[in-house]
């Protein structure tokens, strides 16, 4: 199938493929990268994205992203201030809704990449079919901090346990602190409306693992999303 991506950086080419639906992303960077005549630390430092989806899942393919023939996609600078987020969106579960925050035990016998530490985990799964912990949701803990979910993430904040390699959070986790968040989500069903803010207060969370279940909080749209978790509830 023929699929094209409209490069928004330098001079605004367009370069055209004829790729299989089981094209992984990782392959079809590669011919990005040929066809552009850059090497592959060039094309880390750019962003693919795909209809409203992120495209940072190396292993999944074309197909699994709903490509189909003539599909368009976008090729943008990572390193852009902006990084164009705030009209792309991202996907990460919405922790507006509480009805999916659950309260588990500690594990004596986790695996090594589900570990925490107190504060605020970041979720999402490793892409790295060299590691242990390859297609599993690993834990990558970041303590007590404010963390922006759109802004934040990188190779070597946001990364697997195990094999070091960048991780791209799609869910989120606390333990022993106080947390909140605010952010602006999109209506997924109609992105022509304006995004709507939305904010919690501070909520106490206590020595267990407390975390979203997707399938029933959901998945969002996010055009800004900030996390912030702190050791003492702050004086008001």
């Amino acid at each position: 199938m023929k699929i094209i991506v409209n490069n928004l950086t330098g001079e605004g080419r367009t370069y055209q493929f004829d790729v299989e639906p089981s094209t992984t992303i990782k392959q079809l960077k590669k011919l990005l990268c040929e066809k552009a005549g850059d090497n592959v630390k060039n094309i880390l430092n750019m962003l693919l994205t795909f209809d409203k989806d992120i495209l940072d899942e190396d292993e999944a393919t074309l197909l699994s992203y709903g490509m189909e023939e003539d599909s368009q996609l976008r090729l943008s600078d990572l390193n852009m201030q902006a990084r164009n987020f705030g009209v792309i969106g991202l996907r990460f579960v919405d922790v507006s809704n509480s009805t999916g925050l659950k309260r588990r035990e500690w594990c004596k016998d986790a695996p090594r990449w589900r570990r925490t530490r107190c504060g605020l985990c970041l979720e999402g799964q490793c892409n790295n079919s060299e590691c242990e912990a390859y297609n599993r949701t690993v834990i990558m803990p970041m303590g007590y901090t404010k963390f922006d979910v759109l802004l934040d993430p990188s190779d070597t904040k946001t990364v697997c346990p195990l094999c070091k390699t960048y991780v791209q959070p799609t869910n989120c986790g606390f333990n022993n602190c106080w947390w909140k968040f605010y952010g602006k989500k999109q209506d997924e069903s109609n992105d022509k409306k304006p995004p709507q803010n939305c904010s919690s207060d501070w909520n106490q969370v206590d020595d267990a693992y407390h975390y979203f279940d997707q399938l029933k909080s959901g998945i969002a749209i996010w055009r800004q999303l900030v996390i912030e978790a702190v050791k003492t509830k702050p004086v008001q």
